[in-house]
């Protein structure tokens, strides 16, 4: 006798059992990521407050320094008025000697003019003598 076999290809389902234990282990990773990123998420926002609330102190600490300095240096050292500069300036040029210095100058120009040469120069190109006899 002959045997005919026909064999059929079904796919295989996963038990119940394995479908939602697989189901239940899916969801608790889940929750773990989410609760890790939240986590990670929280810290940074953290970070984030403090690094500027660290800003701003150092901001108002340097400003505190920075003014104080000012402040000791004003206090320590004389300054000039702008009066005081007014009547330094004043005082100077009312004590200049102007007059030496303008002949100082006019001297020195002179000086370094050749008028013997121009004066020659002058009485050649525009004076004529004529001279008549009677």
């Amino acid at each position: 006798m002959e045997q005919n076999t026909v064999q059929t290809t079904q796919p295989v389902q996963p038990p119940v059992l394995m479908t939602t234990l697989m189901a239940l282990v899916e969801n608790y990773i889940k929750d773990i990521v989410s609760a890790q990123v939240n986590e990670i998420l929280m810290s940074h926002r953290t970070l984030r407050v403090i690094d500027d609330g660290f800003e701003k102190k150092i901001r108002e600490i340097a400003e505190e320094v920075a003014s104080d300095a000012v402040s000791t240096h004003v206090d320590d050292e004389y300054h000039v008025s702008e009066d005081d500069i007014r009547d330094i300036a004043s005082t100077e040029v009312n004590d200049f000697d102007f007059d030496d210095k303008v002949n100082d100058a006019v001297t020195s120009a002179i000086d370094q003019l050749d008028l013997t040469e121009m004066i020659r120069t002058e009485i050649k190109d525009n004076i004529s003598f004529t001279v008549s006899v009677d």
